[in-house]
């Protein structure tokens, strides 16, 4: 009806129910909220402990690491600045050190004073760096710098080796006991040229050898050196009891073994071996044929090969490896052709300084005397094989010992080869 209020629908229970002003964010003018309040009371403690903390870490490490700190150089105390150098308490004039100067190659001066500027030791280490950093308390000594010597430039050069020309008929052979075939080796220069002087210096650091055919003793020096030999075995019975005062005594010996008896004394040429004493060729069968036994000079040059290749060969079969290329010839007859044609198949021939002369049978005291007339570096000759030895065995039994006895060492022929002439 006009005039009249309707009545409000009613509202059912599913409805939500209106939001309030407030609640829809109304806020009426003139209202004013209150601002929250610090809680300034726990900062200002956390504020004044990192200060303290702070002043103390700096304080512990400025006294570990002070600003300044005393050193001692030459005797004297110096306070330094934190990582001062050896530079900088000579500037400061605790030490006044003259400079070595720089030499050329040649050892003439290059630059008066351009060498080490002070030698210096920093608690007993040596020391010429300017910039070595000196600890707290570091005790220095500070002296005047070495000489030193320029840098160089090397360049190496060849010496070419020549050829030895050596008498090679049959008296030439008695000059010398050792009769080797020398393989030349070329030498070395260098020569270096100052990078500051230009001076240029020359220096052999190589000596060449010449290649050739050389005969020569020993040269021992001080040592007391021997070598003892036996031809014509191996014997039975006679090369086991020289061997017996050889093992004795601790001693060596060179055996020049006939090549035709090996193989029925295999045993002999392998004791031999096994001992320490060195067993060579004496040729096959000594010369025989058209070598009548005794002088390879007499035959071809295929023959005289033949002689040491088999020689060689039946060593090689009863110890098992390659023999040293030393021969003896027989008779010592080793001159002419015979030089030339054998040279690619052996390094060495050897004679004798001392002959005992024992194949005669002189007697076991002659023997003896002749052995003990041998002198440092010389060879002995005598013979284990080819007949009655009994002789030699009785004199070698007594020789041995008193040679020691005397302060010989008897040695084999590749050592006394290593000695050189």
């Amino acid at each position: 009806m006009a005039g009249k209020h309707s009545a409000p629908t009613p509202r059912r229970q599913s409805d939500p129910m209106p939001l309030s002003r407030a609640e829809q964010g109304y806020v009426p003018q003139g209202t004013v909220y209150a601002q929250p309040k610090r809680r300034r009371g726990c900062l200002m403690p956390i504020l004044a402990l990192l200060l303290v903390g702070s002043i103390a870490g700096g304080a512990v490490y400025l006294y570990f690491n002070p600003l300044h700190y005393n050193v001692t150089v030459n005797g004297t105390t110096a306070k330094v600045d934190r990582n001062a150098t050896i530079a900088d308490v000579i500037e400061a004039g605790y030490a006044t050190p003259a400079p070595g100067n720089l030499l050329a190659i040649d050892g003439s001066l290059a630059l008066e004073g351009g060498g080490d500027a002070f030698a210096a030791t920093v608690n007993g280490t040596p020391t010429n760096d300017p910039g070595y950093v000196l600890e707290k308390d570091a005790v220095v000594e500070i002296g005047d710098g070495a000489d030193t010597t320029e840098e160089y430039v090397e360049t190496e050069e060849v010496v070419p080796h020549g050829t030895v020309e050596t008498d090679t008929s049959a008296g030439a052979y008695w000059a010398g006991s050792l009769h080797v075939y020398q393989k030349g080796e070329d030498g070395t220069k260098v020569t270096r040229t100052g990078s500051v002087s230009g001076i240029t210096v020359t220096e052999q650091t190589k000596d060449p050898v010449d290649s050739g055919y050389r005969i020569y003793n020993a040269n021992v020096g001080e040592d007391k050196v021997v070598a003892l030999t036996f031809d014509d075995g191996p014997w039975p019975e006679t090369t086991a009891q020289i061997l017996d005062v050889l093992e004795a005594n601790g001693a060596k010996a060179t055996f020049f073994t006939i090549g035709e008896q090996i193989s029925y004394n295999t045993d002999l040429v392998q004791r031999e071996h096994s001992i320490g004493c060195q067993v060579c060729t004496h040729t096959w069968d000594h010369a025989s044929g058209s070598g009548q036994g005794v002088n390879i000079t007499y035959m071809s040059a295929d023959e005289q090969i033949n002689e040491v290749q088999r020689g060689y060969e039946a060593i090689k079969e009863a110890l098992g490896e390659e023999p040293s290329h030393v021969l003896r010839a027989p008779g010592g007859n080793y001159y002419g052709d015979a030089i030339a044609n054998l040279e690619p198949y052996v390094d060495a021939e050897i004679g004798w300084n001392v002959d005992t002369e024992d194949w005669q049978r002189p007697g076991a005291d002659v023997i003896y005397e002749r052995i003990m007339s041998v002198q440092p570096g010389q060879v002995v000759l005598m013979h284990d094989g080819g007949g009655d030895r009994t002789q030699t065995v009785e004199a070698v039994s007594r020789a041995v010992p008193e040679l020691i006895a005397q302060g010989y060492r008897l040695v084999t022929i590749d050592e006394l080869l290593s000695y050189g002439g």
